[in-house]
């Protein structure tokens, strides 16, 4: 049995300590009066260090909103959000900026690169924000390794495939080191073969650096991947499970469509 399958199918941690992200009683609501709607609604969760959640349910279902409330991106109208012991609900939109750039990193599927700088200056540039970080030049290093893009730091952007763009993506997101890292719909915009190869780092940030990933996805095949799938439908988690195969995930979908 390999050490992949012998991390995924440990049983799930249990010590308050390990958990680096919850919602409590979350609820979040857009508009108002006849035209409100719900798009979170009370919900309570918990994420775990050094595991890979990923969140899932039909369009409109509440998952990207989860995820940007947990985050710090969007606001709760009630309830709390919780990184480390911080109550992201309770900081001020500086106090959330600096705690997003120290502590948390994001994955988008629109790759959101800076045009004008190259490889290396979109990966340092969270730290580069922070006066009181210096960027680990071992573990840039180490990152570009493993993510295969050590021959691209210094192209543009626009010298990139698609692929190389995610994975520099990927390696700004984990290079502060952060807590965790939310990743919205990060195969959305890739062909299958760069999809899986993708997936297979962020596999191996998971399992050989302990990194926590929160991942929204609409693909059964990145499901796969994850340790854990949580269910959302009408703002409501009505589901979750262990080691999801693509049959697993596709069935629970079918069954909220």
């Amino acid at each position: 049995m390999s050490d992949q399958t012998d991390q995924r199918n440990a049983p799930p941690a249990t010590s308050s300590e390990r958990t680096v992200a919850r919602l409590v009683n979350a609820t979040k609501r857009f508009g108002a009066g006849d035209a409100a709607v719900t798009a979170l609604n009370d919900a309570t969760i918990e994420f775990r260090k050094g595991e890979f959640t990923a969140v899932m349910g039909p369009s409109g279902s509440g998952k990207s909103t989860l995820m940007y409330c947990q985050s710090g991106l969007d606001r709760l109208t009630s309830g709390h959000a919780y990184i480390g012991d911080v109550d992201v609900s309770t900081l001020s939109d500086q106090e959330l900026s600096v705690m997003r750039r120290s502590t948390l990193g994001f994955i988008f599927q629109s790759f959101h690169l800076v045009p004008a700088l190259t490889s290396r200056e979109n990966i340092t540039l969270p730290v580069d924000l922070n006066a009181d970080a210096e960027v680990d030049e071992a573990f840039l290093n180490e990152l570009a390794v493993v993510l295969g893009i050590e021959h691209r730091l210094e192209n543009l952007p626009s010298q990139l495939s698609g692929g190389q763009r995610q994975r520099v993506a990927v390696a700004r997101a984990m290079i502060p080191r952060p807590e965790v890292i939310f990743a919205d719909e990060p195969t959305g915009a890739l062909d299958s073969k760069t999809s899986g190869e993708l997936l297979a780092y962020l596999r191996t940030a998971v399992d050989d650096l302990g990194q926590t990933i929160v991942m929204v996805t609409h693909d059964a095949v990145a499901a796969s991947h994850c340790d854990r799938v949580v269910y959302v439908q009408d703002g409501v988690l009505v589901d979750e499970g262990r080691n999801p195969t693509v049959d697993d995930v596709l069935g629970k979908i079918r069954e909220l469509s």
